[in-house]
């Protein structure tokens, strides 16, 4: 384990304890959540060292780097990804005009690459884990890097997408340096993140799901994930809600909380989540940011 005596965002060195949450998934631990006095940015702390974290992950219940349908929020999740994807290609489509390159960074099995290659784009593909990037490359035929430094020099990206991503990265700046350099001057960053601003999240407290810890290292809002990419030269273009995210976050979390999933309550709950978000607050479970350069 390592403790961080700065915030990885903005170097602050006053922090505070905000909850304690458990890893439901893995090793059963409990984790510290914090939060930057000078950025407000909610961050793991102390969290695994990076070389320990693939640990962290050896779980079929980890369902982006798992093709399991065992339990019901896995066969959920899987009902719903057509659907997702659809909606995923249609929100970028307006960007992919002529053949575009789009780099998916975490891809993991290749789903969200495969759909991309059928509505036109030229596609690449960066996955960490070598399993998951195997299944990747199976299904869209093409290689899978295994990290930023393994990619080619060129081409050039119109648009680079992490889809709940980002709050795993230890490199952080390196990440954003990398964006700078390698999305063209007209192209665009697409970020999905959990919302730790979210009513679902309020509700939960340290029981939320999505907190995830120790895999999910940061814990962004709608601010905190726009200060950060304004540090690094980034604005804001688009933002929306990932809807259906809602609904298997409450499942999950009351299966922390209750020890049942209450699959008409976290109906409810995930309902009212996007509600409150869609007419008044903006903060979905999870939601899906669009950056240009700045």
């Amino acid at each position: 384990m390592e403790t961080l005596k700065n915030c990885p965002a903005c170097g602050g060195q006053k922090m505070t304890r905000v909850l304690q949450a458990k890893d439901y998934t893995v090793s059963q631990n409990t984790f510290d959540v914090v939060r930057c006095a000078t950025c407000d940015l909610l961050f793991t702390n102390p969290r695994p060292e990076a070389e320990q974290a693939g640990y962290f992950y050896k779980s079929e219940n980890y369902i982006s780097h798992s093709n399991t349908q065992k339990g019901f929020i896995n066969k959920l999740y899987h009902a719903v990804r057509n659907i997702t994807l659809k909606q995923k290609t249609n929100l970028i489509q307006g960007d992919q005009q002529g053949t575009k390159n789009l780099l998916d960074i975490g891809c993991g099995n290749g789903h969200f690459l495969h759909a991309c290659q059928q509505r036109g784009w030229n596609t690449f593909g960066m996955e960490l884990d070598p399993d998951t990037a195997a299944r990747a490359a199976s299904l869209t035929g093409q290689n899978i890097y295994p990290n930023l430094t393994a990619i080619p020099d060129q081409p050039q990206f119109e648009l680079i997408s992490l889809w709940h991503v980002l709050e795993h990265v230890y490199e952080i700046d390196a990440y954003f340096e990398f964006f700078k350099k390698r999305i063209t001057p007209n192209g665009k960053l697409l970020l999905a993140l959990p919302n730790s601003n979210s009513f679902d999240a309020g509700y939960f407290k340290e029981f939320w799901a999505a907190y995830d810890v120790p895999r999910h290292i940061y814990h962004f809002n709608p601010e905190t994930i726009q200060s950060l990419a304004l540090k690094h030269g980034f604005k804001l273009a688009k933002q929306r809600g990932q809807l259906f995210d809602s609904f298997y976050i409450a499942l999950l979390s009351h299966e922390y909380k209750t020890g049942s999933k209450k699959l008409v309550a976290s109906f409810f709950i995930g309902l009212w989540s996007n509600m409150l978000a869609y007419f008044k607050t903006g903060n979905y479970s999870s939601n899906i940011y669009i950056f240009e350069h700045a």
